[in-house]
């Protein structure tokens, strides 16, 4: 709650001259870029392509995200998951599972996802699995042959819902995909070959 922005990640940079904070991932992102800290995945883009990446990026963040998290504090069965699941102590699990879902719900609320009925918050999740499932295609990647920026995106907030118990119902549609299994698949032998859980879920 102390973060710039009240919410995570932000990181603080040093160097020789001058300490600077940036809050939000597309801003850390982009400022490291730009500082020659990081190479930029999609220097081989067009526009049109960085241009759709931006739009993949901002469904995922934007609306699917939002979507999952509502699924885990607000529907009973997942929110005892995940009050149990908080690294606290067993007396104070309900205080702070109180504390987070009422946080959670109202931001939620406020930023409009909140309102839509269980109903309506599955089908928003079923058109992002389908709307993913056709724009990958017979492409490996989303825009050919090598991963860039959104597939970094898409890939971590696909594995932060299936290493987490509390959205089964999201986990449930994601796996019954073969096609964005094999995605995963693909990204976490690449990159995080540790995750043996992920690949025992999407073999």
């Amino acid at each position: 709650m102390s973060a710039p922005k009240g919410k995570l990640p932000y990181v603080v940079l040093h160097d020789e001259e001058k300490t600077i904070t940036i809050a939000d991932s597309h801003f850390i992102v982009k400022h490291l870029i730009s500082s020659k800290l990081v190479s930029d995945p999609d220097e081989s883009l067009t526009p049109a392509q960085r241009a759709d990446s931006r739009a993949w990026q901002t469904w995922t963040e934007e609306l699917a995200y939002p979507a999952i998290v509502h699924t885990r504090w607000s529907r009973p069965a997942n929110y005892a998951i995940m009050k149990n699941s908080m690294p606290v102590p067993w007396l104070a699990k309900p205080i702070v599972g109180a504390y987070f879902h009422r946080v959670v719900t109202k931001a939620l609320y406020g930023h409009g996802v909140g309102r839509h009925s269980e109903r309506e918050i599955d089908e928003l999740l079923t058109e992002y699995v389908d709307g993913l499932e056709a724009r990958l295609g017979e492409n490996k990647f989303f825009h050919g042959e090598n991963p860039t920026m959104v597939d970094i995106i898409v890939y971590g907030f696909l594995a932060n819902a299936l290493g987490e118990a509390g959205n089964p119902e999201y986990t449930k549609m994601v796996l019954a995909c073969e096609r964005i299994r094999k995605y995963i698949m693909e990204l976490t032998r690449r990159w995080f070959p540790e995750y043996e859980k992920i690949l025992e879920m999407v073999g």
